[in-house]
């Protein structure tokens, strides 16, 4: 079943793609001068599925005591075992080249992922009813992803392995955004359940609106280093780039993970909700204690966001977006059993004119292979 499922949603993105970039498509297809693509690969842990489970809120750590802009965020994912055989067309049409002259990979591991979740953004004023002009509008997203994820390995002579040395996500979103997302009924009615008085705003909120975006997003393994053998203590650096196109958020980025701890090899970095920083849902290892600090930035030229600039048609509140946004994290991730458990602190420029404030937010996420 899952290699049915698999194959289904491969061939989905990959005509998606094609429509998109047929010259990719073309060029990827290409005979004769064109590399033969890497052999597929998987451990005995990596022929598993991995689940997710993460909860996002602005109540982790603030600084202040009001909900505002981005200020829950919930997602549920599964991500796929590894996939050993894969039609060589969906293969040419969804591997993105390499574009900074990396090495070429020797191994690939191949992997499609469903999950579903929801966002939701208010002011910061929840207490009046009338419309806010001066700040961002009320909004939810639901929405379902569908993700081909593929991770490059090369050989290492030292270790006899192959070590993962590239991650590639290819992600396309479709959901909805307006009172369908439920934005009020989840927030209101949670706010009841703990005595805290409900937002009165959502009257206010963006109109229902149809969503697709597609994200593709590149992150390297660099920089490892052994600092102490025993216990061993390791260094090293994630670089990321990433562009996004769609009714939801087009913007391109550009940033990096500095990590310190034990086992460093088993990811990429903890997963983010999009369309914030993405993550990596995969993970391997050997069920051995791991745990790494990490410390990282990221970048954006943003040329919409619909948090912000309100519906596609123009006739919803909205603010004016800044085109450029900066964003830090650090954070804890333990890896232990088949689990990884993370947890990461948010802090982000001001993203709209009308206010000059930073967003601050938490995020914990718990992984499991089964």
């Amino acid at each position: 079943m899952h290699h049915r499922l698999a194959t289904t949603i491969a061939l989905a993105m990959a005509a998606f793609v094609a429509v998109a970039d047929p010259a990719a498509a073309q060029s990827s297809s290409s005979s004769g001068e064109a590399k033969p693509p890497p052999r597929p690969s998987a451990t005995e842990d990596e022929q598993r599925s991995i689940y997710t489970f993460q909860v996002e809120n602005d109540v982790f750590n603030r600084f202040g005591t009001s909900d505002r802009d981005y200020t829950s965020g919930v997602r549920i994912g599964w991500l796929s075992p590894a996939i050993t055989e894969m039609p060589q067309g969906i293969v040419a049409m969804t591997t993105i080249p390499t574009f900074l002259g990396e090495p070429a990979a020797d191994s690939v591991i191949r992997r499609i992922a469903i999950s579903a979740g929801q966002n939701i953004y208010t002011p910061e004023n929840t207490y009046v009813s009338n419309p806010i002009y001066n700040d961002r509008p009320y909004a939810a997203w639901l929405y379902a992803s569908f993700a081909l994820q593929y991770t490059y390995k090369r050989h290492d002579t030292n270790t006899g392995i192959d070590e993962p040395m590239r991650l590639d996500t290819l992600q396309l979103d479709v959901g909805v955004i307006g009172p369908a997302a439920g934005g009020e009924f989840v927030q209101n009615n949670f706010h009841r359940l703990i005595g805290v008085a409900p937002a009165y705003g959502w009257a206010n909120q963006l109109h229902n609106e149809p969503t697709i975006n597609l994200t593709f997003e590149r992150r390297w393994r660099t920089g490892r280093a052994v600092l102490i053998e025993n216990p061993k203590l390791e260094v090293d650096f994630i670089p990321r780039a990433a562009v996004a196109v769609g009714n939801v958020a087009t913007y391109a980025s550009a940033g990096g993970t500095a990590r310190i701890g034990k086992n460093l090899r088993d990811d990429f970095g903890p997963t983010r909700a999009r369309p914030a920083l993405p993550g990596s849902d995969a993970f391997i290892g050997d069920g051995s204690f791991g745990w790494y600090l990490f410390a990282g930035f990221d970048g954006q030229a943003v040329a919409r966001n619909i948090f912000l600039d309100g519906n596609t048609d123009g006739f919803s509140q909205r603010v004016s977006h800044r085109p450029f946004v900066g964003e830090a994290q650090a954070g804890l991730a333990i890896l232990w059993r088949g689990m990884r458990l993370s947890y990461t602190q948010i802090l982000r420029t001001p993203e709209f004119f009308e206010r000059d404030r930073i967003t601050q937010f938490g995020s914990f996420n718990l992984t499991f292979r089964y």
